[in-house]
């Protein structure tokens, strides 16, 4: 079939980038983009995106009125589309079976019924799935698809091209891809389709990165793929862990690692746990289909990559608590970076969502600043309960916007704020003037870097208590904790660490389930948490006579 009109629905992450891409390749190609929010829609018409890539306005604003078009007429564009792409959303299941790890699939049925209706006896069409689903996905939207119509019927090639684009490099993703992935059928007509969508790629895609496979193999590799890279970020965090114990330094671990052609230097930068929209839900499905059938070792592999996500998280809101002296309650936080990313105003399943929750059941103020993201998503994913959008992982609790400052720029959220945390890695953030930012701060004042982007070493020059992931304790951090691992001594740091314990960002939720505890209101620790103020409070004044 040679392919001189394309339609696909869904204007979001995926569809739009995508498309727009296609559009500005193959310029004599008709490209419409269907999207049932009007106000979606006319974002992409104007100059003021409904999402940011660098790179995508100049790309939209090249093809826009020639051959790209965003519409809310599905019927009329679908009814005359040779290849139609389906990028629709497929969330994690919140109840019923599979809850919290499959995916559902409501929005596929529904493009599938509207294409059916839309398409009837308009002659041969191809249906590619665009956005990741899980195996089988295209079995059964060839059976919606076929079963929805009446009368003439018209005959439906389901194939397979997930995308592999990254927030923040999503247009150079597109037009210089890694690879192509096109899975088919077996049969005459499927590898007909293949090599239909094939012909379109290679018009900017060198033919060798243009890569033809089964239907099952092609969605497969998308989930492992996303699992293999939550996998790698999971290890790296894993060892970074190790090396603040030891006093090793995970940057040159990492560089160390990477230096194997085996392995390679790619995603081995520790921080503060993976997000986004793809990497967490990819692994869940993964675990999801290795139960449903039977593979009990593999599923608990997997979930295991989770399971350290997570942890790395609540670890980095019991360091920050552990490191202000064991409270936090009424002190203001910074927090700088919103965004699961640079480059992206993305924010589903964000680190940032569950540190900020962490950080406020404990009882702070936070001022949150992102370059890109705006109050009103800020505030969205603070207020709604865990589950609501994306991830049905994060808690069921809401919380008080009355302590969430969303600020204009980051000298303004770090103004009067006792510590700040680098939650994502803004280029702009290094380029700060720390020394303006540290006067304005309470003191001593404490840079947790959760991403490791900071001139540690300049900072402690300016007068700051930094932590970073993986690298050497600051030597305050170490004397107030009673740390030492010279002939002097001190404190056990394993005796430490297990008297704090208790207060990491997972237990919080049980301190609020369970109410005031005999030591005091929302006091987690006690006795052992009075005495190591105490400790704090002399090394406070230790370091203010310093």
């Amino acid at each position: 079939m040679d392919i001189r009109k394309v339609a696909c629905i869904g204007a979001g992450y995926v569809g739009g980038p995508s498309m727009s891409c296609l559009a500005y390749k193959c310029p004599d190609v008709m490209v419409t983009v269907i999207d049932i929010s009007p106000e979606r829609v006319a974002a992409w018409n104007s100059d003021d995106l409904p999402l940011y890539e660098p790179g995508l306005l100049e790309v939209v604003k090249a093809a826009r009125g020639r051959n790209l078009f965003f519409s809310s007429d599905a019927q009329k564009h679908l009814a005359e589309a040779d290849l139609i792409f389906v990028c629709v959303n497929t969330p994690t299941k919140l109840t019923g079976v599979g809850a919290g790890k499959a995916a559902t699939f409501g929005f596929w049925e529904a493009a599938a019924r509207l294409i059916a209706a839309s398409c009837q006896g308009c002659g041969p069409k191809i249906v590619a799935e665009k956005s990741s689903v899980p195996v089988k996905t295209a079995q059964a939207m060839s059976r919606v698809l076929s079963g929805c119509q009446d009368g003439v019927k018209t005959r439906f090639e389901v194939i397979s091209n997930p995308e592999f684009m990254s927030a923040g490099t999503a247009i150079q993703d597109c037009l210089n891809p890694d690879r192509v992935l096109i899975g088919g059928r077996e049969t005459p007509e499927g590898q007909a389709a293949v090599e239909s969508l094939a012909r379109l790629y290679r018009r900017w895609v060198p033919s060798e990165r243009v890569l033809s496979m089964g239907l099952w193999s092609s969605e497969l590799a998308k989930l492992a793929a996303n699992a293999f890279l939550a996998q790698r970020v999971s290890s790296i965090n894993a060892i970074s862990a190790l090396c603040e114990e030891t006093g090793a330094d995970v940057e040159q671990v990492s560089h160390a690692i990477g230096t194997d052609s085996r392995i390679g230097p790619r995603f081995l930068m520790a921080g503060c746990g993976f997000g986004g929209p793809a990497l967490q839900k990819h692994v869940l499905n993964l675990v999801y289909i290795c139960e449903s059938l039977g593979l009990t070792q593999v599923a608990q592999y997997w979930q295991q990559v989770v399971e350290m996500n997570d942890w790395v998280k609540a670890r980095f809101v019991r360091r920050v608590i552990t490191s202000m002296f064991n409270t936090i309650r009424g002190k203001r936080i910074a927090i700088l970076g919103f965004a699961y990313k640079a480059n992206t105003t993305d924010t589903r399943d964000t680190a940032a969502i569950d540190v900020c929750r962490g950080l406020l059941l404990d009882g702070a103020a936070l001022a949150v600043y992102d370059p890109k993201v705006g109050t009103e998503q800020i505030h969205l994913d603070m207020c709604l309960p865990r589950g609501s959008l994306e991830q049905p992982r994060r808690q069921y609790t809401t919380v008080s916007l009355a302590t969430v400052d969303v600020a204009r720029s980051a000298y303004d959220a770090c103004r009067g704020a006792h510590g700040l945390c680098i939650l994502t890695d803004w280029p702009e953030f290094r380029s700060l003037d720390f020394r303006a930012i540290y006067a304005s701060m309470m003191k001593p004042a404490f840079v947790f870097d959760g991403r490791d982007a900071l001139d540690h070493s300049g900072l402690r020059e300016i007068g700051f208590v930094v932590y970073a992931l993986g690298k050497p304790l600051d030597p305050f951090l170490m004397q107030r904790q009673g740390w030492d691992f010279g002939e002097e001594g001190g404190d056990d740091p394993r005796v430490m660490r297990d008297a704090l314990g208790g207060m990491s960002g997972l237990s919080l939720l049980r301190r609020e389930r369970e109410g005031p505890t005999t030591s005091g209101i929302g006091d987690p620790a006690g006795p052992v948490k009075q005495q190591h103020e105490q400790q704090g409070q002399q090394a406070l004044e230790l370091h203010q006579q310093q």
